[in-house]
């Protein structure tokens, strides 16, 4: 099995398995500069199998897979896209609003705001610049990073985030972590805490890609 695919097929488990995901759930990995691999449209994940994840190109992706697609072409930084519908993210994106820094971990890694974009690809890549997630009005979040673990991580994180934002403007108090501050925890997870941790993964599943391939050559021998 193709790294990669076994890659979102573990992480479409941990989705389910954390109850963060809907009805019309997508994953996708880049695979090379212009390739990517991505869950077929209408195929929930807890019934995801290995045939449901299919290799394109991103340049002639079809409309259903466009918004992962062009994603990809407009952001070489970003390896790993989740386009999930959490139950607590879901009525904030409704809304339309913005989620806050409210907790360390949303200012580290989902940056010091999380906005909400319509539901058009132009407006999700705006609202993307600068962040890896954005939520989707009327629908729920994208999330993205330079590894699946690290996209799966802002999914949850986010639907943590949403959670207390919802509770919290329920009774009227919103503890929020300042500008300056959110930003530079954002800048300082980037750059030391998750950098090393990043590159392994990536390295990692380099490794396994390659290895399959060797494997491959030497079987063809």
């Amino acid at each position: 099995m193709n790294s990669s695919v076994q890659t979102i097929l573990e992480y479409a488990k941990r989705l389910v398995a954390e109850g963060v995901v809907g009805e019309s759930d997508m994953l996708s990995m880049r695979s090379e500069l212009n390739d990517m691999y991505i869950t077929k449209a209408g195929v929930k994940l807890a019934e995801l199998k290995e045939d449901d994840i299919v290799k394109m190109n991103i340049f002639t992706a079809e409309s259903e897979y466009k918004y992962h697609a062009q994603i990809y072409n407009e952001r070489s930084d970003i390896n790993a896209i989740c386009e999930c519908y959490p139950k607590w993210v879901m009525p904030v994106a409704k809304a339309g609003v913005t989620i806050p820094a409210i907790l360390d971990d949303m200012a580290q890694i989902v940056g010091p705001t999380c906005k909400t974009a319509e539901d058009n690809i132009h407006s999700i890549i705006k609202t993307l610049k600068g962040r890896n997630s954005c939520l989707v009005k009327d629908k729920g979040c994208i999330t993205s990073g330079r590894t699946m673990d690290e996209a799966y991580t802002c999914v949850l994180v986010l639907d943590k985030a949403s959670h207390c934002f919802v509770s919290s403007s329920v009774i009227g108090k919103n503890m929020i972590i300042n500008g300056f501050e959110a930003r530079l925890m954002r800048f300082i997870y980037k750059t030391k805490y998750s950098k090393k941790n990043q590159e392994n993964l990536s390295a990692k599943e380099e490794g396994d890609n390659n290895q399959q391939t060797s494997d491959k050559e030497a079987s063809e021998v």
